[in-house]
């Protein structure tokens, strides 16, 4: 018969701490932005057919959206949208550049934000208004047709 040392309860607990933690950490990243250029995009101009992503009743002056667009290859995607005044919308791709979590228009503080690192998103020309990301916004051309908010959506942004 072989005698074998069994591990102590608090062995096995602070090895599984170790390695949840070393997992959890993996998952993050390096903490480095994928896009590291911080100034705002040039507004595309819109060429191709256009997608109607909502009706301008959908979208008060000074409001934000995401809404489900598709790319020319057929994929899907999301698009964040911002309604500046009577006459302009700007779009934006949906993805943080830090490293690439859904954004959403929902902040407190009027900005699109990435829930996965806490970045925040200047609505007004996609520029970083609070990091880890470090760059801006890939930005979609955007119009209001009628009483519709039409999108470009291009694979570019």
């Amino acid at each position: 018969m072989t005698d074998f040392a069994r591990p102590a309860r608090r062995t096995i607990v602070c090895a599984s701490a170790v390695l949840g933690s070393a997992a959890l950490l993996t998952a993050c990243g390096n903490g480095e932005s994928a896009v590291e250029s911080p100034e705002a995009q040039a507004i595309p101009t819109p060429s191709g057919e256009g997608q109607v992503l909502m009706t301008l009743a959908d979208l008060p002056v000074g409001s934000r959206a995401s809404a489900p667009a598709t790319y020319p290859d057929g994929s899907s995607t999301a698009v964040m949208v911002y309604r500046a005044d009577e006459k302009t919308v700007l779009a934006y791709s949906n993805k943080c550049t830090h490293q690439g979590c859904a954004l959403s228009p929902k902040s407190p503080d009027e900005n699109f934000y990435c829930a996965c690192h806490g970045s925040k998103f200047n609505p007004a020309d996609g520029t970083v208004v609070d990091g880890p990301a470090k760059g801006a916004l890939g930005r979609y051309a955007a119009e209001i047709k009628g009483s519709d908010i039409v999108v470009y959506v291009t694979a570019e942004a």
